[in-house]
């Protein structure tokens, strides 16, 4: 029991650290919130990995261990113990004898609270006996299963842009409907309106999500991971009227024919302009884009010439107009799979925990022994409401 307690502390601490140092993230982001010396040495003792880390995974089966042999060494012990309350309660003498009569009423409220009676005893809550094995096993059980649900869900992450749907591998299409990073009073508040729906279209639902306030939904847990800026430009085809809005998340190459159109090369939160009429472009994006500014290049007929564009603003190739929208803001979400089968485990472990400690609590076995010799209760709990109950039923004769 004491090696079982000092295993389930260390559990109990590394869960605590995962759970307040963010889990899977890349290098960088722990170099930013705790600083580099601090966050290389959160990454190499596995702190930023802790549920799949080597101790965690041989506390979880020492601890299994111990609570298997703990509960095989347990069961015959908890057979025996009812028997022997019983032998106890038949056995032990007693001071004050009893009237028949007194005995007669004392049976009878027995039989009206439920007890059984063998021979001279009166038994009740058996199952109770039972209480402390069932907690141990309800223990493993969520342990077991809650193991497999942190070790082997499949995890994507995914970006979509509002407006704009994803499908995940089993058919499954989420939609985000809108993102803000901040509420209505201007309290920042990051969170995505997503819609559900599975791949035959049966079953569908819509919810608002932020960092803890995940989705649920056939079998998977979509969370609000990270978010991002994104611009836009408008292809305008003079040529036959077509037009296409493209998102600009990284460079890319814009282009009708492959030869001549605008190659994007990155979107800047804002800029300084000099008393020169030149431009300084600022590169942190930590008080928002209030200011954006698109750096391309501008590409025909071979020759290339570097453009800063800002939103409104057109630039015309050949037959081609390029047109440079507002940046938007769009979630990064982070999507995990657990099987439904170790959710119901998990489940069941839980509800197994709560009756085990009902058992324990409010089901305490007890024998009663009586005779004309007088009455004696056994009880691995004090059972004075029922001694006085047994009392009153005796001095009423």
């Amino acid at each position: 029991m004491r090696f079982g307690m000092i295993l389930l502390a260390g559990i109990i601490a590394c869960s605590l650290a995962g759970s307040l140092i963010p889990q899977g993230e890349s290098a960088m982001t722990y170099v930013q919130a705790y600083g580099a010396k601090t966050a290389k040495i959160l990454i190499d003792i596995g702190f930023t990995n802790i549920f799949h880390s080597w101790y965690f995974c041989m506390l979880e089966i020492l601890l299994c261990g111990n609570l298997i042999l703990c509960s095989i060494i347990r069961f015959p012990k908890t057979r025996r113990m009812f028997r022997e309350m019983k032998r106890k309660a038949a056995e032990t003498e007693t001071a004050e004898p009893l009237s028949p009569g007194q005995a007669e009423k004392i049976r009878q409220m027995l039989k009206r609270g439920g007890f059984r009676q063998e021979g001279e005893v009166w038994s009740k809550n058996s199952i109770g006996a039972y209480g402390s094995f069932l907690t141990h096993v309800s223990i493993l059980v969520v342990l077991g299963f809650g193991s497999l649900v942190l070790m082997t869900p499949k995890i994507t992450d995914r970006t979509v842009m509002p407006g704009e749907s994803i499908r995940m591998d089993d058919g499954t299409k989420v939609t985000c409907l809108s993102f803000h990073i901040e509420d209505k009073n201007g309290k920042l508040d990051y969170a995505s309106l997503l819609r559900a729906e599975s791949a035959d279209g049966r079953e569908s639902r819509e919810q608002e999500i932020r960092v803890n306030e995940p989705m649920r939904f056939g079998g998977k847990k979509i969370y609000q991971q990270t978010y991002g800026t994104a611009g836009q430009a408008l292809i305008h085809n003079d040529t036959n009227g077509a037009e296409e809005t493209v998102w600009l998340t990284e460079p890319c190459f814009l282009s009708i024919d492959s030869r001549n159109g605008v190659y994007f090369q990155a979107l800047y939160p804002g800029f300084i302009q000099e008393e020169d009429g030149s431009y300084t472009l600022i590169t942190s994006s930590s008080m928002g884009y209030s200011n954006p500014v698109y750096s391309v290049q501008s590409i025909a007929d071979g020759a290339s010439a570097s453009v800063l564009a800002f939103p409104g603003e057109t630039l015309q190739i050949g037959e081609v107009r390029f047109t440079f929208l507002m940046p938007t803001e769009y979630p990064g979400l982070r999507i995990k799979e657990v099987s439904t089968a170790l959710y119901a485990g998990l489940y069941f472990g839980f509800g197994l925990m709560v009756a085990a400690l009902y058992l324990c609590f409010f089901m305490a076995p007890v024998c009663v022994r009586v005779n004309e010799d007088g009455y004696q209760v056994h009880s691995p709990k004090p059972q004075e409401g029922l001694k006085i109950r047994i009392q009153t039923a005796a001095e009423e004769e």
